[in-house]
């Protein structure tokens, strides 16, 4: 299929993750990274892409621009309000609906492309009805989702959704033309919880957008920012939810304060301030702030909230070290984010953060969830300039040699036009 300006034509799904979302709202976060980078460069490369998500919030647009040729197309499904993405189920039927009559039914695309399984669903459904090949990120799998909460014996109140979501998860797996997974660590729990044939799974990882990401002086940046240049900051950037793992981090600090009375934990993430703030990070926001005084490290811990995606680099280049504490990552866009502006990295030993980080060369890994091993591993960077500084080094050069959005988007391109 080949649009009046010459360009192979792309349907993207991206359900719950509006690749223009403010990063750290509503559940927004690696995914609308990646799939906001990866559409750009693809119409760079002769792509005409349509990314279809569903209208969050009354205020955006139906349809924006991402590059020259390439568009975001907002469906109205329900209220234009956030949902939770374990309550989309619903909607899916009516979401594909929406999407049909906004090409008015015709064959419209080469290829079909979902990311996350409700992107996925929408991709089998549209590659069912015109027989064109699909490919499917997950960037999460239910199954280990389930798997890392009983192995931390959390509680798992959404087991009707969870069943739902494996189901959907085996079809796409079945019906897909290409799988592409972010890490080795993702295509083995691919095979070995979906029984997915090896072949059929591509690992290209995510990349980092170096003129968005590069290192600025710290004591700039922190003033800047209206951080204290005389503290040793640790910095954690993501979404609040549990498997992120930010209480073993606070735990960390507990101990660290004995050693480095300068020390200060800042947390970036989650819409917690304001009359819009959201429901589930707001009840993981008091968990954490429960967590910090038990721990009685309110004095050395500060809450940020969502940052703007511009502001970013700020944060990361205002740190001394930033801590990836997840309980389970299946790739850890922020670890590159960091390597990228050239600030060490310690991140738990887990999914495909093990393999961003080569451990004791660009960076440092810890068991996760064990404060007393995180501890140790802060102190070897603390009391070492020189180990800090040739981590930072060998981590820059891994970003430069693999982790560039037009590598992956050549990756991908590759894949497409194999299938078509």
């Amino acid at each position: 299929m080949i649009d009046k300006n010459g360009l192979k034509r792309l349907a993207m799904f991206s359900i719950h993750s509006d690749p223009l979302a403010a990063i750290g709202s509503h559940g927004s976060g690696g995914q609308n990274v990646y799939v906001y980078n990866l559409a750009f460069n693809l119409d760079k490369l002769g792509w005409a892409v349509d990314i279809f998500t569903r209208l969050d919030d009354a205020k955006k647009k139906i349809i924006s621009y991402i590059g020259k040729h390439s568009r975001v197309i907002r469906l109205k499904v329900g209220e234009p309000s956030y949902i939770q993405k374990g309550n989309l189920h619903s909607y899916f039927p009516e979401i594909y609906q929406k999407f049909l009559e906004f090409i008015n039914f015709q064959d419209s695309y080469n290829v079909f492309h979902g990311h996350h399984y409700d992107g996925g669903y929408l991709a089998v459904k549209a590659c069912q009805s015109f027989k064109k090949p699909m490919v499917i990120n997950f960037h999460s799998l239910g199954g280990v989702r389930f798997k890392t909460q009983q192995l931390y014996k959390q509680s798992f109140k959404e087991e009707k959704i969870l069943e739902e979501r494996l189901i959907i998860e085996k079809e796409i797996i079945e019906k897909s033309s290409k799988i592409i997974s972010l890490a080795e660590t993702e295509k083995r729990d691919l095979n070995l919880l979906y029984h997915a044939p090896l072949e059929k799974i591509a690992i290209i990882p995510g990349g980092v957008n170096l003129k968005q990401f590069f290192s600025i002086d710290k004591n700039i940046a922190r003033g800047k920012i209206n951080l204290s240049k005389e503290k040793f900051i640790l910095l954690f950037v993501g979404r609040l939810e549990w498997r992120k793992g930010v209480g073993t981090l606070i735990s960390a600090i507990k101990l660290l304060k004995e050693v480095i009375p300068q020390i200060n934990l800042v947390i970036v993430g989650g819409k917690i301030f304001g009359l819009r703030k959201n429901k589930d990070d707001w009840q993981e926001y008091q968990r954490l702030l429960k967590k910090v005084e038990e721990e009685n490290v309110r004095e050395y811990t500060r809450f940020i909230g969502r940052v703007d995606q511009s502001c970013l680099k700020l944060f990361y280049s205002s740190a001394d070290i930033v801590v990836i504490p997840s309980y389970y990552e299946p790739f850890g866009l922020v670890a590159l984010e960091a390597m990228a502006t050239q600030r060490p990295v310690i991140a738990s030993r887990k999914g495909g953060l093990r393999l961003i980080i080569k451990e004791g060369e660009s960076g440092l890994l810890f068991e996760p969830r064990n404060s007393i091993d995180l501890k140790n591993q802060v102190l070897k960077i603390y009391q070492s300039s020189i180990l800090a500084n040739q981590l930072v080094k060998n981590a820059y050069q891994s970003i430069l040699e693999k982790y560039s959005w037009g590598k992956v988007a050549n990756q991908i391109n590759d894949i497409y036009q194999s299938l078509i």
